[in-house]
């Protein structure tokens, strides 16, 4: 059946002082009160996906305004007792929302630092939820950095900051998670041939690892990248609803046979585009039947209810069309010519093994 999952919250807002990175500043009074306050924006974040049917719930995306600055702790390029705030400010894909911009030195080493996400896991766990934690990927966080050194090259540290991965999908996996989403947007920019040849390495290196892995490539469409990200060794591939028919048929002509795909609504409100992923659902569903996963549009602070309420009645008229096809019983033009030869071979052995016993 067509799976729905939560893609994550957006958490990375305006411009300003993130809470992570004034802990330090902060006082144990009102330190405390910002852990009390985190958890209640995670509750908050999973009972909202709960609500829009999702059966595999985001953990690790709530960052507390800045998950970039999270995972600086997480990979311990950055600690959460020391201030944070003379850092500068980037602007995320989307060109509108800003984070706390990683800064790299040659020889920078990098070690699994912060519980903050196992914890997080463990208190949905204990609430009874199945859950897919959420993770900012390897090239997308190298980019959003800086070089403290105008001769040094940030991807030259991709060797050392792989295995900090390793360490945290086993730790994961010791977990009982199965799934993991890798967020990697950067997919969505053209791209130097020495970044593209480093997702190649990366995720080949990746692969070895534990868990079920779900690339996800949001906050932008899949041009330039859509081969390169459909072939790289995941098991599923995430993107934002593709607007047009061509790119539809594009992402479904490049998918390999054994990848699950993940559609995530987006607010777009161009003419048109409802009928386009209406069909588009159909479609797909009736293609890759279980390999199909759908997510609702992703949360914030600013989504007002009325739109919430339309992009959830839409989002319901989606899950419903693509189960609905996904149900329907394959055309026999869809069988694979190999297998029908199998099969015909298969027919005519046994024949003659009839004719030899008699």
């Amino acid at each position: 059946m067509v799976r729905i999952h939560s893609q994550g919250f957006s958490q990375i807002e305006q411009c300003g002082d993130a809470p992570w990175a004034t802990m330090a500043r902060l006082d144990d009074t009102r330190r405390a009160t910002l852990v009390v306050h985190g958890r209640q924006q995670r509750q908050q974040a999973w009972r909202a996906q709960q609500a829009a049917g999702s059966e595999l719930l985001a953990v690790g995306d709530v960052g507390w305004t800045d998950r970039v600055l999270a995972h600086s702790y997480l990979v311990g390029a950055a600690s959460p007792t020391t201030c944070q705030a003379s850092a500068g400010d980037g602007r995320w894909f989307d060109g509108e929302r800003c984070y706390r911009i990683p800064e790299f030195t040659p020889g920078q080493s990098f070690a699994l630092s912060w519980e903050h996400l196992f914890d997080e896991v463990a208190e949905a766990q204990a609430l009874g939820l199945a859950v897919k934690p959420v993770i900012l990927g390897p090239l997308t966080y190298l980019w959003l950095g800086r070089s403290l050194d105008p001769a040094f090259e940030r991807l030259d540290l991709l060797e050392s900051l792989l295995p900090v991965y390793g360490e945290v999908f086993a730790r994961l996996a010791e977990q009982g998670v199965e799934w993991i989403q890798i967020d990697e947007p950067l997919l969505t920019r053209e791209l130097p041939l020495a970044w593209r040849t480093a997702f190649e390495r990366a995720y080949n290196l990746l692969q070895r690892e534990p868990l079920r892995k779900l690339l996800a490539v949001r906050d932008g469409e899949l041009t330039d990248n859509l081969g390169l990200a459909a072939a790289l060794p995941v098991d599923g591939l995430h993107v934002d609803w593709p607007r047009t028919t061509q790119a539809q048929q594009g992402l479904l002509d490049r998918l390999p046979a054994y990848k699950t795909l993940s559609l995530g609504l987006t607010g777009d409100s161009e003419p048109g585009v409802q009928e386009r992923r209406l069909q588009f659902a159909r479609q797909a569903g009736e293609r890759l039947q279980d390999r199909l996963w759908l997510s609702p549009a992703v949360g914030s602070r600013e989504t007002g209810a009325g739109q919430a309420a339309a992009t959830n009645s839409e989002f319901r008229r989606l899950v419903r069309a693509a189960r609905e096809a996904a149900t329907l019983k394959p055309a026999a033009s869809a069988e694979k010519p190999w297998s029908a030869i199998e099969t015909a071979l298969a027919k005519l052995g046994a024949a003659q093994s009839g004719l030899v016993s008699s």
